[in-house]
């Protein structure tokens, strides 16, 4: 599905009662140009990114986007940022990634500061910035959600943001994970009353299991073969998993990789089956601590078309017109 079409649900959702919008960006739309489609085709929902990667734009340039984005949108937007991964900043960015937790703290400590209007100097370990003050009108507040998995991220975001924004994690994950961002909250001396919380689910609704397992089995050894996550994959209780498909997808045995995960890891993070199955699973989330679900459809249509058919549908069935649970 492309970006249009994306907008277009996107839209459709808020007319089903959904609350929030949350984009990405990893090798294909960026995450700000759908958001800023539905700025302009919404009234209600918050609009978010899960997640920017901080070594990819400087704090600057990554400022006076958010405040455009904020501006535009009269008020809805929170700036979710993150570390993304070695692979795709040096890889594919060609530039370098190094220290992503000391980095991340002073990458929100130079945005707060050109948020508020200050004229910026920094000369950071990992951030510099000399001189900038954006030349526009002051803004409200942007809300700065960061990406988490491991501990120490996980304190950093409950002592400097204002929400974090999870993935890759089952119900007992999430309260290991908010532990570690309490933790930090209590050093920083913060309230946790309105520090948001946020997983992205992915999510297929009345998709053929079997079909569906098999697209999951194969994104989640996407995940397993970054050490970022198959770190968090092993916190969780499923590192010898993890480390059975990396050996085999390191042996070039791509397709044995894949056999390797079975079902129950897949059904530990994939929400899948009929709506009120889903519904059950999405509560389970919410009772440890989840504030917000973004919900990542799924689905096994053979064209572009018939997955934003088959998605519109699913939005359909978990609106919260028809339940109380769901975004």
């Amino acid at each position: 599905m492309g970006a249009a079409a994306a907008v277009e649900l996107s839209a459709r959702a808020e007319r089903l009662g959904y609350t929030d919008v949350f984009s990405s960006e990893v090798g294909s739309a960026d995450a700000f140009s759908p958001l800023a489609a539905l700025a302009v085709r919404t009234s209600d929902v918050r609009l978010g990114t899960a997640l920017v990667p901080v070594f990819t734009r400087p704090p600057a340039l990554l400022a006076m986007t958010a405040a455009s984005l904020q501006a535009i949108s009269h008020g809805r937007f929170v700036l979710g940022i993150g570390t993304s991964t070695r692979l795709i900043v040096e890889r594919w960015m060609g530039l370098q990634f190094s220290g992503p937790v000391e980095r991340v703290g002073e990458y929100v400590e130079a945005l707060r500061r050109i948020f508020a209007g200050d004229k910026v100097s920094m000369d950071g370990r990992a951030v510099r910035v000399r001189g900038f003050r954006r030349q526009a009108d002051p803004i409200p507040d942007i809300p700065i959600h960061v990406g988490a998995l491991g501990p120490r991220m996980c304190r950093l975001a409950g002592a400097v943001a204002d929400g974090v924004q999870f993935a890759l994690m089952t119900p007992e994950g999430v309260i290991g994970a908010l532990a570690e961002v309490h933790a930090g909250m209590r050093e920083a001396g913060r309230d946790p009353a309105n520090f948001d919380v946020v997983l992205r689910v992915p999510i297929a609704v009345d998709e053929p299991r079997e079909v569906v397992r098999e697209l999951a089995r194969r994104m989640l050894t996407g995940y397993a073969i970054v050490p970022t996550y198959a770190a968090t994959l092993g916190r969780q209780g499923y590192g010898s998993a993890a480390e059975a498909a990396i050996e085999a997808w390191n042996a070039g045995n791509r397709q044995r990789a894949v056999s390797l995960l079975p079902d129950e890891i897949v059904d530990a993070f994939f929400v899948h089956g009929n709506a009120s199955d889903c519904r059950a699973r999405l509560a389970a989330y919410r009772d440890a601590g989840v504030r917000t679900l973004v919900l990542m459809h799924l689905s096994v249509g053979s064209t572009p078309e018939e997955r934003g058919e088959r998605i519109a549908g699913q939005l359909e069935a978990l609106a919260p017109s028809r339940a109380t649970d769901s975004k």
